[in-house]
C-alpha cells in the first residue's frame, strides 16, 4: 500500500511538472527591416508568415513579434539581446551581415534561430541554426552553369561591400576557378547607400557578356539603368536577395534579365503556391504576392507544424529533430531534403516575359 501511495504521488508530481514546463505561449520573435531601403523585402516576409499563420488552426497559442533593424547589424543585434529572454525562438532574421553580426549572442546563449532570409554558407555549419532556404553557393552554380551552357564566359559581378556581398563574390570565383575561369572585372558599393559610379566604370572597361548583381534591388534597378547608357545589349543576372517582385517595378525595359530564386513562382500550378495566393487574399486583399512572401509562407508551414508536434520536454532541441524530420512531401509541389543544414537546395531562374515570371530550365 506505501509503495501504490508513493507511486501515486511520484506520478501526480511528474504530471505537475509536465504541465507546468509546456509554455503558456510560443513567442517566436523576427527582426527585419520595416524601413529604409529594405523595408519592401521586410514587409513581404512578414505579410507571408501572417498569411499562414491567420489562416490555419495551430493546437498552440502562438504569437509573433516583428522588431524593425532597417538592415543595419547594429539595430539587429539590439533587438536580439532585448527579446531573447522572453522568445522561445527566432525567425525569419533578415540580411548576411545582420544575422553575421549576432551569432556570438546567438551561440554564447544557444539561442534557436529557424529560416534566416540569408543563404551564407557559414549559416550552413552553425548547429544554433536551421535553414529554410538554398544557399548563395546553390544560387551561383546554377547561374554559372546556366551561363556556360549558353557558351559565356566573359562575366563580371556587381557586389555589395559588407559580408553579404563576400559570400557571392566567393562563390562566384570559386565556381568560375573550378571551370579554369575569372570574373574579367567587379564594383562594390557600400550597404545602404546608392553609391555605384566608380563601379560603373569599373565594370564597363572590361566590356563584359554578363554582370551578376549581388545587391539589393533598389542598387540592382539603378545599375541597370545607368550601364544600359554604356551597353544597352549587357545581361544581368541577380541573386535572390535582390527581390526580383520589388526590382521589376523600378525599370522600365525588364529584358536580358535573369532573376535568381530558391522557390517556384508564386503564380505557377503547384498546390502551396494555391494555397498561399488564397491565404494572403484573405489575409488583406490589396497585399501583392511575392516570392519573398511565399518563401515565409512555406517556412511558417514548416515551422507551425513542428510547433504542433512538439512534446515534453518542449525544448527547441526537440523542436529542430521535429524540422529536420519533416516530411519529403509535406509542402505540395516541393521537395523536402534536409542536407548541408537547409531543407531547400533546388534553385530556379527566372525571366520576365508578358507580365509574369517564367522558368528557365
Amino acid at each position: 500500500m506505501k509503495k501504490l501511495l508513493i507511486l501515486f504521488l511520484f506520478l501526480i508530481i511528474s504530471l505537475i511538472y509536465i504541465i507546468n514546463k509546456h509554455p503558456k505561449e510560443y513567442v517566436i520573435s523576427s527582426s527585419l527591416p520595416l524601413s529604409g531601403i529594405m523595408e519592401n523585402m521586410g514587409e513581404n516576409i512578414k505579410y507571408g508568415t501572417l498569411a499562414y499563420l491567420k489562416n490555419h488552426h495551430s493546437k498552440e497559442k502562438i504569437k509573433f513579434i516583428f522588431k524593425d533593424d532597417k538592415y543595419e547589424p547594429d539595430l539587429m543585434k539590439a533587438n536580439i539581446i532585448k527579446l531573447y529572454n522572453k522568445s522561445f525562438l527566432f525567425y525569419g532574421l533578415t540580411g548576411t551581415p545582420t544575422v553575421k553580426e549576432i551569432l556570438p549572442f546567438v551561440n554564447e546563449h544557444s539561442i534557436f534561430i529557424f529560416a534566416p532570409f540569408t543563404g551564407a554558407e557559414f549559416l550552413r555549419k552553425n548547429k544554433n541554426i536551421i535553414n529554410f532556404r538554398a544557399s548563395y553557393k546553390d544560387e551561383i552554380s546554377t547561374i554559372v552553369n546556366y551561363l556556360l551552357k549558353k557558351h559565356i564566359k566573359n562575366i563580371s559581378l556587381l557586389y555589395q561591400n559588407d559580408d553579404y556581398g563576400n559570400e557571392i563574390y566567393l562563390h562566384l570565383y570559386n565556381k568560375l576557378k573550378e571551370k579554369n575561369l575569372t570574373l574579367s572585372s567587379i564594383g562594390t558599393y557600400e550597404r545602404n547607400t546608392y553609391l555605384i559610379d566608380s563601379a560603373l566604370n569599373s565594370i564597363s572597361a572590361s566590356k563584359p557578356q554578363v554582370i551578376i548583381l549581388g545587391s539589393t534591388a533598389e542598387i540592382a534597378a539603378k545599375f541597370i539603368t545607368k550601364y544600359r547608357k554604356i551597353d544597352k545589349n549587357t545581361f544581368f543576372v541577380t541573386i535572390s536577395f535582390a527581390n526580383p517582385d520589388k526590382l521589376i517595378t523600378l525599370i522600365q525595359n525588364k529584358k536580358n534579365i535573369l532573376f535568381s530564386e530558391v522557390v517556384p513562382y508564386y503564380n505557377s500550378s503547384i498546390p502551396e503556391a494555391k494555397n498561399y495566393l488564397k491565404d494572403l487574399k484573405k489575409l488583406n486583399i490589396n497585399i501583392k504576392p511575392t516570392f519573398y512572401g511565399f518563401e515565409s509562407y512555406l517556412a511558417t508551414k514548416i515551422l507551425i507544424n513542428a510547433l504542433n508536434k512538439l512534446n515534453f520536454p518542449y525544448t527547441t532541441n526537440h523542436l529542430k529533430k521535429i524540422i529536420i524530420n519533416t516530411p519529403e512531401n509535406f509542402l505540395k509541389g516541393l521537395t523536402i531534403n534536409f542536407k548541408n543544414n537547409q531543407l531547400l537546395n533546388k534553385t530556379y531562374l527566372y525571366k520576365f516575359e508578358n507580365n509574369t515570371f517564367k522558368e528557365i530550365k
